[in-house]
């Protein structure tokens, strides 16, 4: 046999062995890990990624919207103070700040959950390495106020 031949068996056999012992490890492992390493599971987190990035881009035009109406409404009365406002204008503005505190709020939950998972340790890649698809979701939100 030349060296060729048997550098190639041993390389082959190397690899098959790596291969029985990873998949051994998946499938003595704890529960966890078998559900890890599963395409399921890439795709669970791809698609929940994909879809808390939409509501939060959602939530965040709704904040934008909310922000320029309370703007637009505080303008309408610019040369009143407050106290001189009629009663239901001063009720209308006080329900635009009440639904923006809202949707601030529950921007910040949906921040707070896709952070919180994206630096959860089983979605830590080495450099590199991960897949190109989950690379604009591997991000982090700021929080508003």
């Amino acid at each position: 046999m030349s060296n060729g031949k048997t550098y190639a068996y041993v390389f082959a056999g190397t690899v098959g062995l790596a291969g029985l012992v990873a998949g051994a490890h998946v499938c003595s492992g704890s529960r966890k890990t078998a559900e890890i390493a599963t395409p399921d599971y890439l795709l669970d987190n791809y698609r929940w990624f994909k879809e808390q990035e939409a509501a939060l881009g959602q939530v965040n035009s709704q904040i934008g919207s909310m922000r320029e109406e309370v703007t637009d409404y505080k303008h309408d009365f610019k040369d009143l103070p407050r106290s001189e406002w009629p009663f239901d204008a001063r009720e209308e503005l006080a329900r635009k700040e009440s639904v923006l505190r809202g949707y601030v709020s529950q921007y910040n939950l949906l921040a707070k959950d896709y952070n919180a998972r994206s630096s959860d340790v089983t979605r830590h890649f080495a450099k590199g390495s991960e897949p190109q698809e989950l690379k604009p979701y591997l991000k982090e939100y700021k929080l508003q106020e």
